[in-house]
């Protein structure tokens, strides 16, 4: 018997986490909690008639669609289950719904470790979230190895001299009792970098012997929020002389869950103080105006994205108030 627990962390607001039990082998998955953002990658591997070119988008030998062995690959629209005598699944069709002679992608696990697909992907928002999902199952049958191969996916963004940016777990491609296809998920967070990045899938299981076998369709990578915004923008000057324009320093932030502002005289002392952005400072201290003359000011704030880690950031700079 399947049992389905939803369980909402506390504090971790637009965040869903699904722990699913199924022949007691846990599946761990993370979505948007609003999924109508854009897809920044859609991958469905085209159709029999129209294949999607699989050209800089992995490292794997392709072969035509039969049997791969170790460290290649396929594209079809179904599989007939008679790989290495008949130890596969036959898998009659891609998982896309509502297409006709849908490809879906068929790897055969190399003996190492390593990527089995890459994509380079830009215009990331930085700071913010995005969900990744693909929809997979493992070919190989039950019964079939003593100790078979099982993949393990890792999910990495990395830049193109290879150093990894964020590195997120996928989990294991479980063998089942039958071919049944299953979603893995996970958010991450996108760098904090305006260069395009290479989105890769890595299968940590690599290793002679039985296994390794899976097939896969549906890559997509989903925005699920708004772009988040670190930046701070303070006007350099101030003229707080009751004429209309320009009488109250103002400080213009994202989106922020905290925020603490402290204005400092040229000696250190602090001269204004707030906890709310809405709040402006009039060039005054405890009452009478304050000399004209360079002020420093310091603002600690959070911005929350969707996984809910509070992104902290302390910014200073300095204010002319001119009278």
């Amino acid at each position: 018997m399947s049992r389905l627990w939803l369980k909402v962390l506390p504090g971790k607001i637009g965040l869903i986490t699904f722990f699913i039990y199924a022949c007691c082998q846990p599946v761990f998955a993370q979505f948007c909690a609003n999924p109508s953002g854009q897809l920044v990658i859609n991958q469905s591997f085209g159709t029999a008639s129209q294949p999607t070119s699989m050209a800089g988008l992995t490292p794997y030998q392709y072969v035509p669609p039969t049997c791969p062995a170790d460290g290649q690959y396929t594209v079809t629209e179904t599989i007939d289950g008679g790989c290495f005598n008949y130890t596969w699944y036959a898998v009659p069709a891609d998982h896309t719904p509502d297409d006709v002679d849908g490809n879906m992608l068929i790897i055969n696990g190399a003996n190492t470790a390593g990527a089995f697909y890459e994509q380079t992907v830009s215009g990331l928002c930085p700071g913010t979230t995005y969900e990744f999902s693909l929809w997979a199952l493992n070919l190989l049958k039950t019964g079939i190895c003593p100790t078979p191969l099982v993949p393990n996916l890792m999910l990495t963004l990395e830049t193109k001299s290879g150093n990894i940016l964020t590195s997120v777990p996928l989990g294991s491609i479980d063998l089942a009792d039958q071919p049944v296809w299953r979603q893995h998920t996970a958010l991450f967070e996108a760098p904090k970098t305006t260069e395009a990045v290479i989105l890769k899938l890595v299968n940590t299981k690599g290793d002679y012997g039985c296994g390794n076998d899976m097939v896969i369709d549906d890559i997509q990578v989903r925005q699920c929020e708004e772009c988040v915004s670190d930046q701070v923008y303070v006007p350099d000057v101030f003229t707080p002389n009751n004429d209309g324009l320009n009488d109250n320093l103002a400080f213009f932030l994202p989106k922020v869950s905290s925020y603490d502002l402290k204005v400092y005289d040229r000696w250190g002392s602090v001269i204004f103080a707030s906890t709310s952005v809405s709040q402006r400072w009039d060039g005054t201290y405890a009452g009478s105006p304050c000399a004209s003359g360079d002020y420093t000011w310091v603002i600690a704030y959070r911005t929350a994205a969707a996984t809910q880690e509070q992104n902290e950031h302390v910014q200073t700079g300095h204010v002319l108030l001119v009278r």
